[in-house]
């Protein structure tokens, strides 16, 4: 017959430690120094409800890397984000429909097909002063998170 090992409390409790601190990091919102003369942040499997509220608080105009989805679902809800948006760069869908009140607050809107081509054009469109805030969620977050990652080391030299 085999025994069964039973977790004291302790192991349990650091267990769960673990478990929560390793979703925190991949669900929350993370600095990542600067690139061309912008803050870069990156939020992985971002709170759609909350990230309106986030980019409002930022000190300088927004540039939104992001999967269409998010960027659709969150502008449908809080049409008042486009006063704080300068850009928004789609990474998974080139061909993507905005209202004409989003198109007419928001200066550049561009759809590309990977994180790649939209980190291309996000220095077409840098400007010292202002802040870049990459997204991801869904079935690909994870993919695009690591593109990400791996393209902006690349740019800071890391």
């Amino acid at each position: 017959m085999e025994k069964q090992r039973t977790l004291s409390a302790e192991e349990l409790l650091l267990g769960a430690r673990k478990e929560s601190l390793s979703r925190i990091n991949q669900t929350s919102l993370r600095s990542h120094g600067k690139l061309w003369g912008m803050d870069v942040f990156s939020w992985i499997h971002p709170n759609l409800s909350t990230i309106g509220t986030t980019i409002q608080s930022f000190p300088f105009s927004v540039r939104w890397v992001s999967n269409a989805r998010d960027l659709l679902f969150t502008l449908e809800n809080q049409p008042e984000l486009v006063d704080k948006l300068s850009a928004t760069l789609i990474y998974d869908d080139s061909v993507f429909t905005l209202k004409n009140e989003h198109l007419h607050g928001i200066n550049t809107c561009v759809g590309t097909t990977r994180v790649e081509e939209a980190i291309r054009m996000l220095r077409v469109t840098a400007e010292a002063q202002s802040i870049v805030l990459f997204t991801a969620s869904g079935e690909n977050a994870e993919e695009a998170k690591s593109e990400f990652e791996h393209i902006l080391n690349v740019l800071q030299g890391k």
